[in-house]
């Protein structure tokens, strides 16, 4: 064993006086010794769905038949991470090499790979590609393809691991560890598949190559690839959306969204969301269960002006959920027009809202007065940027009446009647 890391040695210098670098696009790929490996000292434990075929509804797929570096893996919405030894030679994940063996389909290197020179000497090797956030349910299924060199002596294998909460950083305590492979040798790709035992809304699956006594001078390492990754549903989503958009009008956002089909649907909540924070907003009833499309909007009115995500949560009459995400950001701008609106509701007791909008900033004020003109309350006196602005009006400590409000901003005012009836 020592010759033969002699004679590494001397290999990965050659490679480093050619200007080899860790790098996405290694043109140095699979070791092809035929020396007896060391036995790995992992328990191989197989898939846990030990499937023949992808199974299930996908709502999540990747074929990596386009670039696969670490820039293109990170712009779809992956987390890599290298944990075990330092950097080697070549990136923790990169494009598969044609040299080394084809995709399992596409184009010959459309698969993602990772190998024994993303580390040194005999460290160990923990190279995780974490897949974006999903809307995961107990029992949805991960799915891929796998494979290494052809006959390979190095007992190279991987991990599958799951995390329901949304956290990426491998150091996170709520990964679990799904069951791990040796990665096949027989010239195939083989099927690997993975059930979540718990759902999440954010929920994160993870692949792992992941081994002791690796790098050049390691026995359990060689070159591994991944490709055709799917993640699918035993059942179909119980509603089928067809369009989910929105149209804005001044300080209000109107949603409109279809469905193409329904099962025990009971209801939609509609939240928002502004500096990542969501909230319910209101609510509309499902359709049950029908094969029609069906049509809903929401208004939400009287925005601030600002930048707001929007998303369904669609309930089922069992309680089960699914979220729908708005694609688009929506952007409340600056009013064109100073305005006043009337209070509602009008008559009210003991409490009504007030809107107004403003096209410049500046000072602003906004009071009531009685009959008299006398002014009772003062609701708004202080600099205000140009926007679009709502007030609650407690009017309890008043008498029944007849009042009225106004609206001062630099030279522009505009006033009201309301009427209290207790």
């Amino acid at each position: 064993m020592k010759r033969l890391n002699y004679i590494l040695l001397a290999v990965v210098s050659f490679g480093v006086l050619l200007g080899f670098s860790a790098n996405d696009n290694p043109t140095n790929g699979a070791r092809q010794f035929t020396n007896e490996s060391s036995a790995s000292n992992e328990t191989v434990v197989t898939d846990n769905n030990n499937p023949s075929v992808v199974s299930g509804f996908p709502y999540y797929t990747d074929d990596f038949d386009g670039a696969n570096d670490t820039n293109a893996l990170i712009g779809r919405g992956y987390n890599i991470y290298r944990r075990g030894g330092p950097p080697g030679v070549t990136a923790i994940w990169f494009q598969g090499n044609d040299l080394v063996f084809a995709a399992y389909n596409g184009p010959d290197t459309g698969y993602v790979a990772s190998n024994y020179q993303s580390t040194t000497g005999a460290n160990p090797i923990d190279n995780w590609l974490v897949l974006p956030p999903l809307n995961v349910v107990s029992g949805d299924s991960i799915f891929f393809r796998e494979r290494s060199v052809q006959g390979n002596p190095f007992p190279d294998s991987m991990r599958v691991m799951y995390n329901p909460t949304g956290s990426s950083l491998p150091e996170d305590a709520n990964w679990v560890e799904l069951g791990r492979f040796l990665n096949t040798i027989d010239g195939s790709w083989g099927l690997r598949g993975f059930a979540a035992p718990s759902s999440g809304i954010t929920a994160r699956f993870a692949i792992r190559y992941a081994m002791v006594n690796a790098g050049p001078f390691g026995d359990n390492s060689n070159y591994a690839g991944i490709d055709a990754l799917v993640v699918s549903r035993d059942e179909p989503l119980p509603v089928e959306l067809a369009s989910f958009t929105s149209v804005i009008t001044n300080s209000s956002v109107v949603l409109n969204w279809s469905t193409s089909s329904e099962t025990n649907n009971s209801r939609f909540e509609v939240e928002r969301s502004s500096n990542g924070v969501w909230s319910k907003v209101g609510s509309v009833n499902g359709n049950g269960t029908t094969t029609e499309m069906k049509s809903y909007s929401f208004t939400d009115r009287n925005l601030a002006t600002g930048n707001y995500n929007y998303r369904l949560k669609q309930i089922d009459f069992n309680g089960n959920f699914e979220y729908y995400d708005l694609s688009n950001e929506v952007i409340i701008g600056v009013p064109s027009a100073f305005d006043l609106a009337q209070n509602y509701p009008n008559p009210f007791n003991p409490s009504t809202t007030i809107n107004y909008q403003i096209v410049a900033p500046g000072k602003v004020t906004l009071a009531l007065y009685d009959l008299n003109g006398r002014e009772v309350k003062s609701l708004v006196n202080e600099v205000k940027e140009a926007g679009y602005y709502t007030v609650s009006l407690n009017a309890s400590d008043l008498s029944s009446g007849i009042y009225f409000y106004s609206l001062t901003s630099g030279n522009s005012v505009m006033t009201k009647k309301l009427t209290l009836v207790k």
